[in-house]
């Protein structure tokens, strides 16, 4: 990239001395051009550090060329408006502007030479080391010669107007410079020709060629930067190019998570009995039982299996928590849950194992609520715990549902050496029991109202004498009718179990 500014030179006509002629219009239109330049490399600096790419090196590289762009603009801009101001702070902006326009344009040809180079990675990496060094020394071996030309005044001066002109001769070993960099960086372009994108060919060869373009047509305009414009719509362009990839990317990784989840919602349901009637050859009972995340996954489980051929055991969990952290500690649940179940231990020794098992190493501070019950198929009677969890609904015989208040221990992971409650219920023919999780009352509408236990119980009262499938399809249909078009807030489980047993 060439940068030639031409501020004050011998042929620019409309001279701005302090106070008496203004800035020409062709000048104010430049300066207005530069500064829109330097605004638009702000806001893409800013979109750039708030993409997150997960390419931190050429972002890197980006946004150097983006905020150098914008400095290279506002010195530019210095330039044009301290031109002929003789006053002391004219005279020293003059010279701190130009100098400047000339140093940033070494550096970022560094930048950009670094960023096309990073964009081509390991797998293409012929020539790669050779122009980044080449580029590096070049632009180096350039701004060291500026700096001396400021101590000797090869490359350009001022006159007592304090207008810059170049300086015959040595002012082109600059420029000679930053065209041998140039051709190094076109030549590794042109290598890599076959693997740049369409867009991405477009936006780096503007970058080394526009602003050699642009020399040519400020020997017919003088005092115009345009190579300061060009570099910038090529820079904003890389921009365009990398907030298209970076598009590409945000997409291609929703797609993989979307994928992603979805096999684990797939993995998670298969862990969770989901075929009804679930135990089609024993019709002492019914069951039937949902699940509804919140998310693709969630931590809300439930679980039915027999101990041995008389005892059944029905379990109910929620864990706290949302999403894929709340399914990994689900799954870990109800393993050990089933694991110290099928030893044919009590409720309270199930839970309080459990308990033991989860706190262990639990350094994620999250806990489960679980209701547990062990029921007895030939005599009706049913062991219970509760860890925390919400207070089961009963009918008898077909009759009303009612909450049932049982005894409630202290949730399962949230603390060592916990001592859990054991209570028991005695189920007849034609009894139901209806278990669930937090999500159903707290199911909440579009005016922050909360469904509330009361109206659940209500929903299971519109036909008690229903099967367990029916009284799970209306307790559904109410929840929606009530939210409406509300957001999911959290996991809903439902679960109702009918005890078909004639006792003897």
């Amino acid at each position: 990239m060439v940068i030639i500014n031409d501020p004050g030179a011998e042929a620019f006509v409309t001279r701005r001395m302090i106070g008496d002629i203004p800035l020409s219009l062709s000048a104010h239109v430049h300066i207005a051009l530069e500064l829109w330049s330097a605004v638009f490399c702000i806001i893409a600096l800013i979109c750039v550090f708030a993409s997150r790419f997960q390419d931190k090196v050429k972002s890197k590289f980006l946004g150097l060329q983006l905020i150098g762009n914008a400095f290279l603009n506002l010195f530019d801009v210095a330039a044009y408006f301290y031109r002929g101001d003789t006053s002391e702070l004219g005279y020293y902006m003059v010279r701190i502007s130009n100098f400047a326009v000339f140093f940033m344009s070494h550096l970022l040809l560094i930048f950009a030479t670094h960023y096309i180079c990073h964009r081509m990675g390991s797998k293409y990496s012929r020539g790669t080391s050779f122009t980044k060094k080449a580029v590096n020394i070049l632009c180096v071996t350039g701004m060291v010669l500026l700096v001396l030309s400021r101590v000797f005044g090869f490359y350009y001066a001022f006159d007592e107007q304090n207008r810059y002109y170049r300086l015959s001769g040595s002012y082109w070993l600059m420029l000679a410079l930053q065209f041998m960099a140039i051709l190094v960086l076109t030549a590794y372009t042109i290598l890599h020709w076959k693997h740049i994108k369409f867009l991405e060919k477009i936006a780096y060869l503007s970058y080394e060629l526009l602003p050699i373009v642009a020399i040519g047509f400020q020997a017919f305009f003088y005092g115009a930067s345009l190579s300061v414009l060009a570099a910038t719509y090529s820079v904003l362009l890389m921009f365009v190019v990398y907030q298209i990839e970076y598009s590409e990317t945000v997409v291609a990784k929703e797609q993989r998570i979307a994928m992603e989840l979805s096999l684990a919602k797939s993995i998670q349901m298969a862990l969770i009995p989901h075929a009804f009637p679930i135990f089609p050859d024993r019709d002492e009972i019914d069951i039937y039982a949902s699940v509804d995340p919140a998310r693709e996954v969630g931590g809300d489980f439930y679980d039915f299996f027999f101990i041995d051929d008389d005892h059944l055991c029905m379990v109910v969990a929620d864990v706290s928590g949302k999403g894929i952290p709340a399914a990994l500690f689900m799954t870990v649940s109800k393993t050990i849950l089933r694991n110290y179940a099928m030893l044919g231990q009590s409720a309270s020794e199930i839970l309080e194992r459990t308990n033991e098992g989860l706190f262990k190493d639990n350094y994620t501070g999250m806990f489960v609520t679980v209701w547990l019950g062990i029921l007895e198929i030939s005599t009706g009677k049913l062991s219970c715990g509760n860890a925390g969890h919400e207070y089961p609904v009963i009918s008898r015989g077909g009759g009303q549902f009612e909450i049932f208040k049982d005894k409630h221990s202290f949730v399962l992971g949230g603390m060592e050496g916990m001592v859990y409650k054991e209570y028991s219920l005695v189920l007849n023919k034609g009894d139901k029991l209806f278990l669930y999780t937090d999500g159903v009352p707290e199911a909440t509408n579009r005016s922050d109202e909360m469904y509330g236990t009361t109206r659940m119980v209500d929903a299971l009262n519109k036909n008690p004498s229903g099967s367990p499938v029916e009284l799970l399809e209306i307790m559904r249909n109410d929840i929606s009718g009530f939210v409406k078009e509300a957001e999911q807030f959290d996991d809903m489980t439902m679960v109702c179990i009918e005890y078909k047993k004639e006792r003897s």
